[in-house]
């Protein structure tokens, strides 16, 4: 019984460690997700990522690793919509989220430009989710000491 105990705990341990991590495997600039049934072009990769997006009423989200050599980044990004809204998130190499954030059509905030918390440098994950989006916006990311 306490083998059997054991060899479960460490089958949940290995299973919840390869979870948070699973986007290690990518190669920077790779999209892991694209569920976006809108526009993104980006439109430079490496240590400071850019690019643009584009939307007709679209939602989903669209997700690439970047390789942050730093333990912070700084995220810029603006938009232009009618309606929607657009959301950031970086996760660090650890899987743990060190930024969120949201702007909205109508709230008066269209743009954003702000440092993550501190995280792991390493593969970082970056994640736009995007819903009913209606216009266009564009987004960099850059390394922070």
């Amino acid at each position: 019984m306490k083998t059997i105990m054991t060899v479960a705990l460490a089958v949940a341990f290995v299973a919840g460690i390869s979870s948070c991590k699973k986007y290690r495997k990518y190669d920077d600039g790779e999209v892991v997700e694209n569920t976006f049934t809108g526009n993104v072009d980006v439109g430079s990769t490496g240590s400071n990522p850019g690019g643009d997006f584009t939307g007709n009423g679209d939602s989903g989200t669209y997700s690439f690793v970047w390789d942050n050599s730093s333990k912070k980044a700084e995220l810029n990004y603006d938009i232009t919509t009618s309606a929607g809204s657009v959301t950031f998130v970086l996760k660090d190499a650890k899987g743990d989220e060190v930024l969120n954030e949201t702007r909205s059509a109508g709230s008066g905030e269209d743009s954003f430009s702000g440092v993550s918390e501190e995280g792991k440098a390493g593969k970082w994950l970056v994640e736009i989710t995007l819903t009913d989006f209606i216009g266009d916006g564009s987004y960099s990311l850059t390394p922070i000491n």
